[in-house]
């Protein structure tokens, strides 16, 4: 039996829902529950009150891959429905889609943000409720204040390489790592960020109950990668999403200068000023 997310030691575990704490607030005013799977997913069936938000591609992005404006992102949640000062709790099956809407809400400032921990696979193991309607909210106030100590840049990223206190985590396959492969949003050139450390963002969850590892476990998988507290640390894949939800690991460990480097190893490899390795 999974324990619950108080019980594994993380250093921000309210970063985190227990599934059993959503199912008996789902009739708070002030939450907010996003489903960040596929249209299709969600149209089959999403948990009760859930809005749609695909982490593939509903965040606003720049022409380059660089988050976008916070006019833009608060426009579209405030539109949503979801207010600044309400919970938000995102989910998928569990993926890398939910890490990405999920590390958004961190980096453009939103308070009270968490992933459910387990997302959809855990929900229904359980035997929880669906609704197949789409939900409708009536527009709300947002106001972002995008938190740049989350977020890894281009103009930071080439700044960064090199740097003894700073590591990028790559955390695609070991093939796309290795430039065998090219991938989800394939790259222009395949390869990596020099001197990347490797750790696939599929290791962060138990393969069972696809609930997020134990911290100790977790510390102990990155810190044999080179990936400790004490240093800067940037995930990465290509499109944002596996980095995204590395970004928001680490915050969950207590990982002060954690990181997600958002237009990730897609827009470095398109740039013609910066190295490959592989």
């Amino acid at each position: 039996m999974t324990s619950p997310v108080s019980e594994r030691g993380y250093a921000r575990p309210e970063l985190l829902a227990d599934t059993e704490w959503l199912a008996n607030h789902l009739s708070d005013p002030r939450l907010r529950i996003v489903d960040a799977r596929s249209k299709d997913e969600y149209g089959a069936g999403h948990i009760p009150g859930a809005v749609h938000m695909d982490g593939f591609g509903h965040i606003p992005r720049t022409e380059n891959g660089d988050m976008g404006d916070a006019a833009d992102f608060a426009a579209m949640v405030g539109g949503m429905g979801i207010a600044t000062e309400d919970t938000v709790v995102v989910y998928d099956s569990p993926s890398q889609r939910m890490g990405m809407i999920a590390w958004a809400f961190l980096y453009y400032g939103h308070v009270d943000v968490r992933i459910l921990d387990g997302g959809m696979a855990k929900w229904l193991a359980e035997g929880r409720p669906l609704d197949d309607k789409t939900t409708a909210l009536s527009a709300a106030t947002y106001v972002a204040m995008p938190q740049a100590a989350v977020y890894c840049s281009l103009e930071d990223a080439k700044s960064a390489l090199g740097r003894d206190d700073f590591v990028f985590w790559d955390t695609r396959s070991v093939d796309e790592y290795t430039g065998k492969e090219a991938g989800f949003r394939a790259p222009p050139r395949p390869g990596r960020i020099p001197r990347a450390a490797h750790l696939e963002w599929t290791e962060l969850l138990d393969p069972q109950s696809r609930t997020l590892k134990p911290a100790g476990e977790l510390r102990e998988m990155l810190a044999a990668k080179g990936i400790t507290p004490d240093k800067q640390v940037a995930g990465y894949c290509n499109g944002g999403a596996r980095g995204a939800l590395a970004g928001y690991v680490l915050q969950v460990l207590g990982y002060e200068r954690g990181q997600a480097y958002a237009g990730s190893f897609g827009q470095w490899s398109r740039q013609p000023d910066t190295e490959v390795e592989v």
